[in-house]
């Protein structure tokens, strides 16, 4: 294992180091703090409920520095500009750490800290990126700025303007779900096949695959599930939006195949990727399936196949392959990694069917956090030490 590199000027060089750890370590934090809630064992502030928060905190909390460290990390290379780095990245990420600590205390200061830190973190984010996209004229990658201020609006929206109304915080809540599956298809369908398109051609050139670029079948299944998330946000019980998720989650079934993940089966590195996906059209069946039938508990299963599913096991793909490529390491995953990658499946299988306070959930919230403190004790060496040479 890495030794631990103490110095400061390697952990906030690239953002990936500072906030893929901050990931690991508030998954399984956050995640923990839930389950002991559900047990009756902690009481969590109760304004907006426990449920909003909750959903607040993986979404907007854990989804969100996953996204900045990606983003930050990528928009480097998109560039050619230098990484963001040092005392900027040292401020984004100790606002990040305020608005979680404000998620969890009691009273005004809580309460202001929360939604003060959380609206300058998605700010503060925004600009970061847009001045490295703009400083270079990067249009092709301006709808990643759209995407950002719409989580900004978003969390203005939750904090400033739905205040004490729990049905506009939740539909906050949907918005900020789709736009962190929104960032899933818009870059996740960039990087799946172009890392299975590079493994096959290194591992399987007999096979002499070309995967489809982006295309006309693409854009079309990307623009359903636009319509589809305009409806989930402002009419969630249609059964006609219900309809639309179901032609969704099909389009994505297509997609998904297309990109011939089977083929990469024995590198875990890339099928998870594959797997993290796969829980779109899942979450996109169950939420139509729930509008039409009118059940809350498929409703539930959809919104988890999409968060625990989708999200957390891109995240955790994601982290995992950018951490070792962006560090000099092989691109292999360690067997520790691959039963996490495991757990993560297992604990969204268990989670779709999961009642309150029953063993299911138990075990799919003991799943996620096992699968992320590996990935925390397996990769702190590595994101806090310096970048291997050859």
């Amino acid at each position: 294992m890495d030794p631990i590199h103490p110095d400061s000027r390697v952990l906030f060089s690239y953002a990936f180091r500072p906030f893929f750890l901050l990931v690991g370590i508030y998954a399984v934090l956050a995640v923990s703090a839930w389950g002991l809630h559900l047990g009756g064992i902690l009481a969590w502030p109760g304004i907006p409920p426990a449920a909003v928060r909750h959903g607040h905190e993986m979404i907007f909390g854990f989804a969100g520095a996953a996204i900045a460290g990606f983003l930050l990390t990528a928009v480097a290379t998109w560039t050619g500009r230098s990484p963001v780095a040092g005392i900027p990245l040292m401020i984004l990420c100790a606002t990040w750490i305020g608005a979680r600590l404000g998620a969890f205390l009691p009273g005004l200061f809580g309460t202001a800290l929360w939604a003060f830190a959380s609206v300058v973190f998605w700010g503060g984010l925004l600009a970061l990126v847009a001045r490295e996209m703009v400083a270079v004229g990067n249009a092709r990658n301006y709808k990643v700025l759209g995407l950002l201020f719409a989580f900004v609006a978003t969390e203005i929206h939750f904090f400033f303007v739905a205040t004490g109304d729990v049905a506009a915080q939740e539909a906050a809540l949907r918005t900020g779900l789709c736009l962190g599956i929104g960032m899933i298809l818009l870059i996740g369908g960039r990087i799946i096949p172009s890392f299975t398109q590079n493994w096959l051609r290194l591992n399987q050139p007999e096979l002499s695959v070309r995967l489809p670029p982006f295309d006309r079948f693409d854009g079309i299944t990307l623009a359903v599930s636009l319509l589809f998330a305009f409806g989930f946000v402002f009419s969630p019980r249609s059964p006609g939006i219900g309809v639309l998720g179901l032609v969704a989650s099909v389009l994505h079934v297509v997609r998904l195949a297309r990109w011939r993940g089977w083929l990469a089966a024995a590198e875990p590195l890339l099928w998870i990727l594959h797997v993290g996906y796969a829980w779109i059209p899942v979450g996109l069946a169950l939420l139509g399936a729930s509008m039409l039938l009118d059940h809350p508990g498929v409703w539930d299963s959809g919104l988890h196949a999409l968060g625990y599913g989708a999200i957390g096991t891109m995240i955790l793909g994601v982290a995992a392959r950018v951490a070792l490529g962006h560090t000099g390491r092989p691109l292999r995953a360690f067997p520790w990694m691959t039963a996490a990658f495991v757990m993560m499946i297992l604990g969204t299988a268990f989670r779709l069917f999961a009642q309150p306070g029953g063993l299911l959930m138990s075990a799919a919230i003991g799943l996620w956090v096992a699968a992320y403190v590996v990935f925390a004790v397996r990769y702190l060496p590595i994101l806090a030490a310096p970048r291997l040479t050859s």
